[in-house]
């Protein structure tokens, strides 16, 4: 089978849905699926490339810097050329507010190419906005939608993708890279933290994941644990500001901004917390939730999105109501002082990422492929 994966993101950008391209392209390629990732050039990069068997195409021309989105008709163009010059069995939009993905599917609906597309989003609203509801009439020429978790199946069909063309494929863990034996120890060194309390978090430092909420409720964990301490993995625009009020605040010389970080130097940085933090309050799945889990840190979430579909309060993680800076405190404390409640939940949220692999996930996409593919033969209609 030949697949082309379609999206604006892709190693080396940051974020859930970069990441979530090039796992399910690793693993497809692993699975004998000739798989080849079309996406947008950024300044230095060569229009073809491979990575560890993936071919990957990436059309030239202007593209926003954040979100990272492709906006002009010349990067559409050579995509058409390169899904024309493809012959692909199965096309695959990765992201459904991506402008890449959103193109392939009108092209691939014109040229009875079976699609595929993956929601990543959650709405929180039982109505859709203005700029949602067109979008939802044209991206229901897709053959099948994936998504992430029941909370973006619930977007799916608000969009208004009949219940059986959905398909939930949840994220998945690489245990090659996330596993109890990542050692800590090395990064606490480098960071010079010793044996204090070490709460982390990884995100990008954009408003909606709400890392604001986590430096005000650090503020309160000093109150009770002086000698904590909190990392921040990530970059985005909001870093200054972030900064500004860690200052105001006066925990500066606690906090630590660590910057974007390689994925298994971000493995270590998670091994070495003895609490993981994700404050977002819009979350579709969680993957950071996943991979902290996976090298035995235990975490704190809200309760949100499709966060609880993974994580359950006070048997794998600790959640507290969403933006509540004050509930988020009172559970990073409980984690730090109560050791068994602490080991409880890092063995329980072991074994959930011991079952939710990348592995597992692309074999329940080309699955998908292969239903898409005999549907699209016998000539039944999506629509």
């Amino acid at each position: 089978m030949r697949v082309a994966l379609v999206g604006d993101e892709y190693y080396p950008d940051v974020g859930g849905a970069s990441r979530y391209a090039l796992e399910l392209s690793l693993q497809l390629v692993k699975l004998g699926v000739e798989t080849v990732v079309i996406t947008h050039a950024h300044p230095g990069q060569p229009e073809e490339d491979e990575l560890a068997g993936v071919t990957i195409r990436r059309a030239k021309g202007l593209v926003l810097k954040d979100p990272h989105r492709a906006v002009s008709p010349l990067v559409f163009r050579r995509c058409h050329r390169y899904v024309e010059e493809g012959r692909f069995d199965v096309v695959h939009g990765l992201d459904m507010y991506s402008s890449m993905a959103q193109m392939v599917v009108h092209y691939a609906h014109r040229r009875r190419i079976p699609c595929v597309l993956t929601c990543h989003s959650i709405c929180n609203s039982p109505f859709l906005t203005g700029v949602q509801r067109p979008m939802g009439l044209s991206l229901r020429k897709a053959d099948r939608l994936i998504a992430v978790s029941r909370a973006s199946a619930r977007f799916g069909r608000l969009l208004g993708f009949r219940e059986e063309r959905i398909a939930i494929i949840p994220n998945g863990v690489d245990l090659s890279c996330f596993n109890p034996e990542t050692d800590g120890s090395l990064m606490r060194e480098e960071l010079g933290i010793g044996g204090a309390p070490l709460i982390v978090t990884a995100l990008r430092l954009i408003k909606r994941k709400n890392p604001d909420l986590l430096i005000s409720a650090f503020g309160r964990v000093l109150k009770v644990i002086p000698g904590a301490k909190l990392v921040i993995a990530g970059s985005g625009r909001e870093s200054n500001r972030l900064s500004r009020q860690a200052e105001r605040l006066n925990i500066n010389n606690s906090l630590s901004m660590a910057g974007q970080l390689e994925r298994e130097r971000l493995a270590q940085l998670m091994a070495a917390a003895d609490v993981f933090v994700l404050p977002s309050t819009v979350e579709s799945f969680g993957l950071s939730l996943l991979e902290a889990s996976a090298v035995g840190a235990p975490v704190v979430c809200a309760d949100t999105g499709g966060i609880p579909e993974t994580f359950q309060h006070e048997f794998n993680a600790l959640l507290y109501p969403p933006g509540d800076d004050s509930a988020m405190a009172e559970a990073i404390v409980r984690l730090i002082q109560e050791k068994e409640l602490a080991q409880r939940i890092r063995a329980n949220a072991l074994e959930t990422a011991s079952r939710l692999t990348w592995e597992l996930a692309a074999e329940r996409t080309l699955r998908v492929y292969e239903q898409v593919l005999q549907e699209n033969a016998s000539g039944r209609p999506h629509d």
